[in-house]
């Protein structure tokens, strides 16, 4: 049997680009045959090959507009071996044509081709990657033909990543604006995450189901009425304030999950009946629902939070869960962990169809603010019609990632069931009638969760609670003696200046004696968790300066930059040392109290 370059390229796609692999089979193959296709020259391009060594200098991410044929990207992982290379196809008819007419496994599966994307739809996801993992400045070259006849491409594609990246960085600042309150969550929420079972001790517990995500968009409504038939077939799951519309019709989910550490998650779950199904919980999650709530409870401890990962003794490799922007994820990734191999969304809009906001029954916020956020929204998306929906960067950040988690899960099917949503990027959109009858001979019993939780080891486990006591203790008491050995370097900070310009070998001394007593604080091992968290921005700020301050030869400008950046980091790190005593404290005090028995039944 003779296999075509399309079926062994496409292997390759669900290997390594499952984004593309899905979008190749959303394309029309009776594409305009007549189309023009931009066909690279054969022959390597030298010319073209030194303006991008001009553009792309020492930086180690290149952004490449353009596949092609993929000649010019297999010249680009020639001339840098060591370089990361990020491809952007616009037009996906011609990138069809290239996977019809050429045997591209060699290069599709080259290590240094980190990331394609094909299609507008797919730009943002690149983007996506690169500010949540690369974090370094990014090189623009565009193939031949681009450069020749339409260089307006490549300055606008810089621009949109521009905005991207101003975008993504504001909400991680806004995120870092809630560390305070993060740390505080782990904290209290100690006591019930030492009581109750985790989702690692439940992994693919209901292995093959199918899993109901319900997101609190708009679409909801149309089709909530449905959510009651699916539970008999289907593991539902309420993502975030959707619990308060399903409570609303009087439905009840087999689960509901909550990431958000904000208060105003006490006004999502005011009504006593928002907390009656099992809670799935993240560690940073607000801790006044999960105190409230007592029983059949689940929990997560996110993969970027070292913090509670320290005071548990957790490794990154043993965390189930992976941070995202999207309650909604964190909901998808626990079905999956939990052994759905099909999820099917619900009311997940990313826009505002029809100019709402939320669906009916989501009242955390107040009205007049998501009118603000709708009446002045001004970017658009392709949604599930074909038409286009008002969004906004928010909306948009939120798809991103929600693809971003759909791509990392090859395996697992994903459909997409909201009327009146934005296309996301591999999923496969189907009416929520047609989900149900593909669903009927799958079936789920009436309180999966809640026996699953009363079958697991809930009761406390002894040796961990006292493992996190002897933690706790010990950072507080250890905290202490942190502040005195900052006392000392500050004294020794304040001369240093004058030293310099008089008693140069004083001050050389003193800088030595002041690195040494700096390496035993910041070499801790409890830290840069704690303070990573606390203070990621001061301790990154000073992390940037380092370099410079090692490096300057000059004695005066040296002790004038340790002055300036380690005088103002060892600063903070004394006012946030209370905040940080005060909440372990009342930890400890919390986890002292829980009984053995608390937790041990399923109510």
């Amino acid at each position: 049997m003779i296999v075509s370059n399309l079926e062994l390229n496409q292997t390759v796609l669900e290997q390594r680009f499952n984004n593309v692999a899905h979008k190749t089979l959303t394309i029309d193959l009776d594409y305009n045959k007549d189309k023009e296709i931009i066909m690279e020259p054969w022959d390597k391009d030298e010319a073209w090959l030194e303006a991008v060594r001009g553009s792309v200098g020492d930086l180690n991410l290149i952004f490449v507009y353009g596949f092609g044929q993929g000649l010019g990207i297999a010249d680009l992982l020639e001339m840098y071996p060591n370089r990361w290379l990020f491809v952007y196809e616009p037009d996906e008819e011609a990138f069809m044509e290239s996977m019809k007419n050429y045997d591209f496994r060699e290069l599709l599966t080259h290590p240094n081709l980190h990331w394609l994307s094909v299609g507008e739809s797919q730009l943002n996801m690149l983007f996506y990657l690169v500010c949540s993992y690369m974090q370094q400045e990014m090189a623009f070259v565009a193939l031949r033909h681009y450069l020749d006849h339409d260089m307006e491409i490549l300055h606008d594609i810089k621009k949109k990543f521009t905005e991207y990246s101003f975008t993504f960085n504001s909400n991680k600042k806004t995120e870092e604006f809630f560390r305070q309150d993060w740390v505080r969550n782990s904290l209290y929420q100690m006591p019930n995450m030492l009581a109750s079972p985790s989702i690692e001790q439940l992994l693919n517990s209901f292995e093959g189901v199918t899993a109901v995500i319900t997101a609190s968009g708009p679409s909801l409504q149309e089709d909530i009425e449905w959510i009651e038939r699916l539970k008999s077939h289907a593991l539902v799951i309420a993502a975030g304030s959707s619990i308060q519309a399903l409570v609303k019709n009087d439905i009840q989910p087999h689960m509901t999950v909550i990431m958000d550490g904000n208060e105003i998650n006490n006004k999502v779950f005011k009504d006593p009946k928002t907390l009656e199904a099992p809670l799935f919980h993240t560690s940073s999650a607000y801790y006044e629902i999960s105190g409230r709530k007592h029983h059949d409870l689940i929990y997560s401890v996110m993969g970027n939070d070292e913090f509670s990962q320290y005071l548990m003794g957790l490794k990154k490799e043993q965390i189930a869960i992976s941070s995202t922007p999207t309650v909604a994820g964190t909901a998808i990734q626990a079905a999956i962990r939990l052994g759905a191999t099909r999820i099917i969304m619900m009311g997940q809009d990313l826009s505002f169809p029809d100019n709402k906001y939320y669906a009916d029954g989501v009242g955390h916020v107040e009205v007049k603010h998501t009118d603000v956020t709708v009446q002045t929204a001004t970017q658009k998306i392709l949604n599930v019609k074909g038409t286009y929906n008002l969004t906004d960067s928010s909306f948009l950040f939120m798809k991103d990632s929600l693809e971003d988690i759909i791509n990392a899960y090859p395996s697992v099917e994903f459909i997409n069931t909201t009327k009146n949503g934005a296309v996301i990027e591999g999923t496969t959109w189907m009416s929520i009638e047609e989900a149900f009858d593909m669903l009927a001979d799958q079936h789920i019993e009436p309180h999966p969760v809640e026996s699953l939780i009363a079958k697991s080891k809930s009761e406390i486990n002894g040796d961990t609670k006292a493992y996190v006591q002897n933690k706790m203790n010990y950072v507080i008491n250890d905290l202490k003696e942190m502040k005195k050995e900052i006392s000392e370097i500050q004294k020794l900070m304040n001369k240093i200046e004058e030293h310099s310009r008089t008693k140069p070998m004083k001050a050389q001394k003193t800088l030595e004696l002041i690195e040494q007593k700096w390496g035993t604080i910041a070499n801790r091992e409890w830290f840069e968790p704690i303070f990573n968290t606390v203070m990621p921005t001061d301790l990154r700020e000073f992390d940037q300066q380092l370099p410079f301050i090692v490096t300057e030869k000059n004695l005066s400008i040296k002790c004038k930059l340790i002055n300036q950046y380690l005088g103002k980091l060892l600063k903070d790190l004394i006012e946030k040392e209370p905040f940080l005593e005060q909440l372990f404290s009342e930890s400890l005090i919390k986890i002292s109290e829980i009984r053995p028995d608390q937790f041990s039944q399923s109510h």
